[in-house]
């Protein structure tokens, strides 16, 4: 009949529909057991399974015979390539020791899953292996310190010989220089103008300009023979603390007040061949101040000896670039003022020209000076160096 038949096929159908449902249900909890059981179940895969492992890996410590001072854990944690790696080191007490708890970590990581990524090598006293547990690796060092023998004390140490200087190239035999030298600041007094003159006629003389006694000094020591300098003051660095005195090239002046302050210090000294700078650390490290002294200098003839107050200086550059005869300054004879330190420098002052060809070598009219070269400057012929005057090194 046509309501019977109806009737079961739609208890067939709802049949299906709970059996479809039933099957679903089944494949649903079928997956979630299978992602836990990757999660959480298998052994030394998860988290809880590395932490376990590093817990055991104490109990196993301990029980053959490491005290917990023994255990230095996670020393350091480094991650590389995604893996926690966790650096152990276990002290015990002997070889056997070692051994034994070698064999039980690696039975207790198989037993968890794990695997011996790397070792077990022995090295001395130490035998390393690394367990890997999935997201973290345990790199063990297991050593028998018990066996260690005391460390053989250090050899007593002994002073090692004061370094010895590299002796000093000695001038060939025979070899001859030639010495030029130059007493600085005059004109402040005449109280040594007759030692002074009486020195041989080669040394010269640089006078500062506009000095009380400028014109008698440059006046007397030129009718005796001497060349005659422009000691021309210059800005030094610390200026005004130290002051270079009337007639001073400053860097902050125009290019009139630096040519003029040049021609009139030059028309202030009477008899000038040359010129060498007082002071001047900042000016005549300045291109543009020495360039402009300089071509006054090429102007009236001139020679210019840069007296180097400072390694910064160009004023011996500028001097050549304006066609000005030029040389410098290598040995000062008495920036200490003590007849043992003048002779001293003196002596390096003849090494230098006899290993040179030729040397400036700049002093002061001081008193200790003037007395220090009219005992030793007639000596110097015999010591290989022939005094001139400072225009014949000018080139």
């Amino acid at each position: 009949m046509p309501g019977r038949s109806s009737r079961r096929k739609g208890r067939q159908s709802r049949k299906l529909s709970d059996g479809y449902l039933l099957a679903l249900l089944a494949l649903a909890a079928l997956t979630v057991g299978v992602v836990l059981w990757l999660l959480v179940g298998r052994p030394g895969t998860g988290p809880r399974g590395a932490a376990d492992f590093a817990d055991r890996l104490r109990a196993l410590a301990a029980a053959a015979g490491a005290g917990p001072k023994d255990v230095k854990a996670d020393d350091p944690i480094r991650k590389i390539d995604g893996v926690f790696v966790r650096s152990w080191r276990i002290g015990l007490d002997d070889a056997d020791a070692v051994d034994s708890l070698r064999d039980a970590v690696i039975a207790e990581a198989r037993r968890r899953g794990g695997e011996i990524g790397q070792g077990p090598t022995r090295i001395g006293l130490s035998t390393y292996l690394r367990v890997d547990m999935g997201p973290e690796a345990f790199d063990l060092e297991l050593r028998a310190v018990g066996e260690e023998r005391p460390p053989t004390p250090a050899p007593t140490a002994t002073r090692p010989p004061p370094p010895t200087a590299t002796p000093r190239p000695e001038p060939p035999a025979g070899a001859r220089g030639r010495l030029a030298v130059l007493l600085d600041d005059a004109g402040q007094s005449t109280d040594l103008l007759a030692a002074a003159a009486a020195l041989p006629s080669a040394v010269g003389v640089a006078v500062l300009p506009f000095l009380p006694h400028t014109s008698d000094v440059a006046a007397e020591m030129h009718r005796s023979g001497h060349e005659i300098w422009l000691h021309l003051p210059m800005e030094p660095e610390d200026y005004p603390k130290s002051n270079p005195g009337p007639g001073a090239i400053m860097v902050s002046m125009s290019e009139d007040d630096i040519r003029l302050t040049v021609r009139a210090a030059l028309n202030n000294v009477p008899h000038v061949v040359g010129v060498n700078n007082h002071m001047g650390s900042k000016a005549s490290a300045d291109l543009r101040a020495t360039t402009w002294v300089m071509q006054e200098l090429k102007a009236r003839g001139l020679a210019f000896i840069d007296s180097r107050t400072t390694t910064r200086t160009v004023a011996e550059d500028a001097a050549r670039a304006q066609g000005v005869p030029a040389n410098r300054r290598k040995v000062f004879l008495d920036n200490q003022r003590s007849a043992g330190a003048i002779r001293k420098q003196l002596d390096e002052a003849v090494y230098r020209c006899r290993m040179e060809g030729e040397v400036i070598a700049i002093g002061h009219l001081a008193p200790v000076t003037v007395r220090v070269l009219a005992k030793e400057l007639p000596k110097l012929a015999g010591r290989g160096a022939d005094l001139v005057p400072p225009t014949e090194l000018v080139h």
